[in-house]
């Protein structure tokens, strides 16, 4: 069934390691700068508070569905002005902070050596639709390229993106599987661009009844190795 497979593409957050705890220590690590820094804003606001303002400035423009960091940067610059202070250097200020934090990732305990094995046999590549980098989370020397949400202005399941990772990587759909956990837009999206799809499901959560049923779902990329080599 992989016969024709030369590429693995994976999702990230939640894929290769939990998305949440993650972006909510960068959070943390961004509150408490803001607090020594920016104070009448965390005077104003309790974390809590920041993060429903964070969300409801999030609907405020479509671009920021498909780029984070656009919206974070604008909403930092946003907050900073509403209390008196030099919005733009908020902005470049703060970003960098909570990048970094969000950069500081806790693999799987499978994610590593999988990928090392992995490739010895195929290209690997990404495709996410959130900002984390994958060489500042230290995957660059397994990962040879990604495509981001916000680098083409397309978010997953949009067929550009695919289209556009095939593109790069110079591969047809069917020379490449994506594997994910989110069932519409890695499964039914990887699968609607004409690529192989494989659902990891590490929280043994159940398919959507109205979506239709993944043909490859694994827990681990221990359960993936076993797949591609069947």
């Amino acid at each position: 069934m992989f016969e024709q497979v030369t590429v693995v593409a994976f999702d990230l957050d939640d894929t290769l390691w939990p998305c949440m705890p993650t972006i909510h220590r960068a959070e943390e690590t961004l509150y408490q700068w803001l607090q020594q820094y920016y104070p009448r804003i965390t005077d104003n606001h309790d974390p809590e508070a920041m993060v429903d303002l964070r969300r409801e400035f999030s609907t405020r423009d479509r671009r920021y569905s498909v780029d984070m960091t656009l919206m974070r940067c604008d909403f930092l610059r946003h907050i900073g002005e509403l209390h008196d202070y030099d919005g733009e250097r908020l902005s470049q200020q703060g970003f960098d902070v909570f990048f970094e934090a969000r950069q500081r990732v806790s693999f799987y305990d499978d994610v590593l050596p999988c990928l090392q094995r992995l490739k010895q046999r195929f290209r690997i590549g990404a495709i996410s639709n959130g900002n984390a980098s994958v060489e500042h989370v230290g995957l660059g020397h397994l990962i040879e390229d990604s495509v981001s949400a916000a680098e083409i202005q397309a978010a997953k399941p949009d067929p550009l993106i695919y289209r556009h990772f095939a593109e790069r990587f110079e591969a047809a759909p069917e020379e490449i599987v994506y594997v994910g956990d989110h069932p519409a837009y890695d499964v039914v999206g990887s699968l609607q661009a004409g690529y192989h799809a494989v659902w990891i499901n590490r929280e043994q959560t159940c398919w959507p009844d109205h979506l239709p049923e993944p043909v490859h779902q694994v827990t681990d990329l221990h359960e993936l190795e076993n797949l591609l080599s069947a």
